[in-house]
């Protein structure tokens, strides 16, 4: 931990108790906490925190800006009146996060051990779903969840620094919005990226876009392919990016996440064709970001080296904590809202729910369907009910598939590396 300027000021009890979890002290041990705990200075651009630290100390921002800077370059500022600040700051050890003033600070470094005296508690703000669950003489289910109470934590108390889209997908965005989006300006935007110029010329020249001659140049790919079909596929490209990992241990985890992304994502295109309401580009974009919230959990595991060499434990941890992730990153990624609510709903697997067939009971049966290919006893969700391709029934899905397969195949060919 970097320290600068210590001085011997000290927090008063008060300040402490609006602090999180040091609310729940008895009043014995806050008076005691308050008189070890130093008051800390820094200026702007002093590090308080960097990536890979260990030590055991709890960061509170009590005045100023700060910066979270993650490895991946994602950015986000924790004001100390936002309510974030209540909690302490990147509290996961080794730190996620590079912790840097933006103006002058003041803050506190507790030692940890000093809190193990506060009662358990466990993540608030709409995350009940999670309970600890202690199970003597299995240390890798500690580490679990480890694992998912600080991820929890970071995201009750908006400090989880979520992946970020690609840039070019943002920027293709705003290119197709403009009102005066043609070919040529959208194609302006994507030629600095060869890899998805040369996809979208794989497109425009498949069987489903080919014309009576090949197509060479990326304005006139665009124009055959369309703008909005153009922006759904460099979404679909530049998403393909975050299923990618370095770390040779989590290789296997990543690829098996993105392989059930793209078959979920393939056959909700395939079943939306025979919804009325639903739009099969969109399913595609559902299918592909279904599973997303589990890539943020992959990226939060990587920390703990007895989860990444135990592949079960590590798929547990990532699938328990992923669903809670997915909706939050959408919702980052200003998607609209019904698939926000589409991948919140499979999470949830609302047996009850009544009305219309929508993007979550496709994504549903979708991934049943991938599934029961593998287990024919997959349990059938109750989505089927509503989703009347042809008349809900499983096998008649199956059935509808296979007289695709051939559509499945070229849209797996799409998605494929």
């Amino acid at each position: 931990m970097l320290q600068t300027a210590q001085t011997t000021e000290h927090p008063s009890v008060e300040e402490l108790r609006r602090l999180s979890p040091l609310d729940t002290l008895a009043p014995e041990t806050l008076s005691a906490l308050a008189r070890q705990a130093p008051r800390l200075h820094a200026s702007p651009g002093a590090t308080l925190l960097q990536i890979g630290e260990v030590e055991p100390n709890i960061l509170y921002l009590l005045r100023g800006e700060v910066e979270l800077r993650a490895q991946d370059g994602a950015v986000q500022r924790i004001c100390h009146d936002d309510p974030s600040a209540l909690a302490p700051i990147a509290r996961l050890r080794p730190s996620h996060y590079e912790v840097v003033a933006r103006t002058p600070v003041t803050y506190l470094l507790i030692p940890e051990p000093l809190l193990q005296r506060a009662p358990a508690q466990a993540p608030t703000g709409g995350l009940d779903l999670y309970e600890v669950v202690e199970e003597d003489g299995e240390a890798k289910d500690e580490v679990s969840d480890q694992l998912i109470y600080r991820l929890y934590e970071d995201l009750n108390s908006n400090q989880l620094l979520l992946p970020s889209l690609p840039e070019v997908a943002i920027r293709v965005g705003q290119a197709v919005n403009h009102e005066l989006a043609d070919a040529k300006r959208v194609a302006k935007v994507i030629e600095n990226d060869p890899v998805i110029t040369a996809k979208l010329l794989r497109v425009a020249n498949s069987a489903r876009y080919a014309g009576s001659a090949a197509i060479a140049s990326l304005p006139e790919a665009i124009a055959r392919i369309g703008l909005s079909t153009t922006h759904r596929l460099v979404i679909t490209f530049a998403l393909r990016e975050l299923f990618r990992t370095q770390s040779p241990r989590l290789k296997a985890l990543m690829h098996r996440l993105w392989n059930d992304a793209r078959h979920v994502a393939a056959i909700g295109h395939v079943l939306a064709r025979h919804c009325e309401s639903l739009d099969p580009e969109t399913a595609l974009i559902a299918g592909l970001v279904h599973n997303i919230g589990e890539v943020a959990a992959l990226s939060y595991a990587r920390q703990f080296s007895a989860l990444t060499t135990d592949p079960q434990a590590l798929v547990q941890a990532v699938s328990q904590a992923g669903p809670a992730l997915g909706p939050r990153m959408l919702e980052k990624w200003d998607f609209p809202a019904m698939l926000v609510k589409a991948v919140k709903d499979l999470g949830e697997e609302n047996d009850d729910r009544q009305g219309d067939c929508d993007y979550g009971d496709l994504l549903a049966v979708a991934r049943h369907q991938y599934r029961r290919r593998h287990d024919p006893d997959a349990p059938v969700p109750a989505a089927c009910r509503r989703i009347h391709v042809p008349d809900g029934d499983p096998e008649d899905i199956a059935a509808l598939l296979d007289e695709a397969e051939q559509e499945l195949r070229e849209m797996l060919s799409l998605l494929d590396d």
